[in-house]
């Protein structure tokens, strides 16, 4: 049945509604025919052949007027089902022609405001996300590649000159040193890759223990990066209880990179803040430098993005960006503006545990 065209079904259905109604009508006549002759009571031989005559002559005429009455029905039917549906073939139409070679090509939306039309709205607006994800993960892999290409590029360059020249210990231990860095920058960019892919991923339940306690984790991630220098000093302030609906291995992961961020592009002392937001957890961290350049602070987030200050660095431009990514893998947000009294701020929020039930 659901082989059968569309047009085909809503006549079908059209058409046994309309015999079952001109069938009642048909016998609904006659019945009432029936009954006025019968008000009359005994007529005559004559008046009774006449009335038999009728009543014949009535039924022919409802034989014959009512199949053909059924029939432009059924094609009346027929020609409004198609008429309805053509918008939506050719709809169709216009969406079959749309190809990863013609992203930017949209359906044509009726000019009335009914369902059509809707329907047409509600397409284009989907193959325009369509067009921005798939515009998004090509932008992504051009920037992954380019990112890999520049140590890939040192890497090889450095190889072959250790193998075309002859070269003493310490320039094939300074060779071996600087091939050392680039794979370990290769590997930290891999890592960050797939970290990105997993926290893409809703689906995907990472592993790691729910936080029950904030305060040790950002205390225990800030001792790590401070790493005992005056330089690096790193601030914590978290009252005691606060939870977080996260694993503890993502959340850890976020903050050492918001610290990082800020130790790299911003100057100390950094803060680290947690603060109960409106039924969720905000942790902010805080440095005193320079800020946000204006320009960059809309993208500070976006993949393998990096203010020109800091492109001497030997980072990814991914940190934020994974930040971001474990932020909405739990259902948080995120977000960075620059102090008033100089710094750059960036926050997370994240939902707050469920607090246990209490026995009686």
């Amino acid at each position: 049945m659901n082989r059968i065209p569309l047009r085909i079904r809503l006549t079908a259905i059209f058409a046994a509604v309309m015999a079952l109604v001109l069938t009642g009508a048909g016998y609904l006549t006659l019945s009432r025919f029936r009954e006025a002759q019968s008000e009359y009571g005994t007529a005559t031989g004559i008046a009774q052949q006449a009335q038999q005559e009728a009543l014949d002559d009535l039924l022919r005429e409802l034989l014959t007027a009512l199949p053909i009455v059924f029939v432009l029905a059924a094609i009346g039917a027929y020609l409004l089902a198609a008429a309805a549906l053509r918008p939506v073939e050719r709809m169709r139409t216009q969406a079959a022609a749309v190809t990863e070679d013609t992203p930017g090509y949209r359906l044509d939306v009726p000019p009335s405001r009914d369902e059509i039309a809707r329907l047409a709205t509600t397409l284009n607006d989907m193959l325009t996300r369509l067009q921005t994800a798939l515009d998004h993960e090509r932008l992504f892999v051009a920037d992954a590649s380019h990112e890999l290409r520049t140590p890939l590029s040192l890497l090889r360059t450095e190889i072959e000159l250790a193998l075309r020249h002859p070269r003493g210990a310490t320039e094939l231990h300074a060779a071996l040193v600087s091939a050392h860095e680039e794979t370990e920058r290769l590997v930290q960019l891999a890592e960050d890759l797939l970290l990105l892919a997993r926290t893409d991923r809703r689906d995907t339940t990472p592993a790691g223990s729910t936080v029950h306690d904030l305060a040790p984790l950002l205390r225990s991630v800030a001792a790590r990066l401070r790493n005992g220098s005056p330089g690096r000093a790193v601030t914590v302030d978290c009252p005691a209880g606060l939870t977080a609906a996260i694993p503890s291995d993502r959340l850890e992961r976020a903050v050492t990179n918001l610290l990082h961020n800020a130790q790299q592009h911003g100057r100390g002392p950094v803060e680290v803040t947690a603060r109960p937001y409106e039924k969720q957890i905000r942790i902010e961290v805080r440095d005193h430098g320079p800020g946000f350049p204006p320009d960059f602070l809309p993208h500070a987030f976006d993949r393998f993005t990096q203010a020109d200050r800091s492109r001497a660095t030997t980072g990814t431009g991914l940190g934020l960006a994974i930040t971001a990514a474990i932020a909405r893998a739990a259902d948080g947000a995120y977000g960075a503006f620059n102090h008033p009294d100089g710094g750059a701020v960036v926050w997370i929020t994240l939902h707050t545990l469920p607090l246990p039930p209490v026995s009686t």
